[in-house]
C-alpha cells in the first residue's frame, strides 16, 4: 500500500468511527431525557397509576415501532428502482 492509500483509509476509518461516536452520544442524550422524564413523573405524582403507565408505555411503544417497522421502511424504499427520463436528460444536453 502507499502512502496515499494508507492516507485514505485512516480518513473513512476516522469518519466511520466519527459517525457511530455522534450516533452513540444522541442515543444516549435521548435515553438520559427518556429516563428523566419518568423519573419526575414516578417522584412527583406517587398516586397517578394511569399517569405511571403511559409514561412507561409511550417510550417503549416508540421503541418498539422503530426497531420493528422502520427497518421494513427504509428496505422498501431502497427497493424501489429510480427511473429517470431521458428526454430531460437529452434537452438539457441540447442547449
Amino acid at each position: 500500500m502507499t502512502d496515499e492509500s494508507t492516507f485514505l483509509l485512516l480518513l473513512l476509518a476516522s469518519g466511520v468511527a466519527f459517525m457511530f461516536a455522534v450516533l452513540l452520544w444522541k442515543l444516549l442524550i435521548t435515553t438520559v431525557g427518556i429516563a428523566t422524564t419518568q423519573w419526575a413523573v414516578v417522584t412527583g405524582l406517587p398516586d397517578h397509576p394511569a399517569l405511571h403507565a403511559i409514561t412507561f408505555a409511550v417510550p417503549a411503544l416508540l421503541a418498539a415501532f422503530t426497531l420493528l417497522y422502520l427497518p421494513r421502511i427504509a428496505a422498501r424504499g431502497a427497493a424501489r428502482p429510480t427511473v429517470r427520463s431521458t428526454r430531460v436528460l437529452l434537452k438539457g444536453a441540447h442547449r
